[in-house]
């Protein structure tokens, strides 16, 4: 049974970045097309089924399925998953390791999102559409929240180094956004999380885009 880090945490609530283009369209409207889905399933078997599961269960990474999945990405545009799977999956890839194509990447999204129930159209989802296509749940968009940010300026990594601890508790969720980040090593240290902010009675937690370690120690 894992055991209880506490960390100085700070949060950075993120500011809300202006887009080129509205959304004009969600994830409800059909926004790729079956063939493409079959292809994504493809190329999800041969590079993600190894850690989150044929299902998209998740077996050594997340579940890309279900609530929480949805609650982590939801009411945000779809290129900010394609870009972070883009970016950071497959994890442990070696350097000299044969890039997977962007269009399977592509690909690979439209399978998540078959497989989480969204319907296919007649067309296939493009690079271009991916900023402007809003990831929801079945029943719709919900209160916006601010778009993610995956890194601090100097001025927010000062604020939150002057700032003074808090009593409230946390819990850090989506460790795997910061795969570099070792919660052990740094217990007592003084950090700046950097996320989505889930406020429930007994079940706090912050999604986590980034972390930063702002000192050793936690201060007064």
């Amino acid at each position: 049974m894992p055991s209880l880090v506490f960390l100085c945490l700070f949060v950075a609530v993120p500011v809300i970045e202006a887009r080129p283009q509205a959304p004009v369209k969600t994830v409800l409207d059909g926004v790729f097309s079956e063939a493409q889905a079959k292809r994504g399933e493809a190329a999800y078997a041969a590079n993600c089924g190894v850690c989150h599961g044929a299902d998209l269960e998740g077996i050594s990474a997340p579940e890309l399925i279900g609530t929480h999945f949805l609650e982590r990405w939801r009411e945000d545009m779809l290129d900010t998953i394609y870009n972070y799977i883009k970016d950071n999956m497959p994890q442990g890839r070696a350097p000299d390791a044969p890039r997977i194509p962007d269009t399977d990447y592509l690909d690979i999204l439209t399978h998540i999102l078959n497989v989480n129930g969204f319907r296919a159209g007649a067309s296939d989802l493009t690079a271009d559409l991916v900023e402007r296509v809003m990831l929801v749940g079945k029943n719709g968009p919900q209160p916006v929240r601010s778009r993610r940010s995956t890194t601090s300026t100097p001025a927010e990594l000062n604020a939150s180094s002057q700032k003074r601890p808090g009593s409230l508790i946390f819990r850090l969720a989506d460790l795997e956004a910061v795969p570099d980040f070792v919660p052990d090593s740094h217990k007592g240290h003084k950090v700046q999380a950097k996320g989505y902010l889930t406020r429930q009675p007994g079940a706090e937690r912050i999604s986590l885009s980034s972390i930063t370690v702002l000192d050793s120690m936690c201060g007064q």
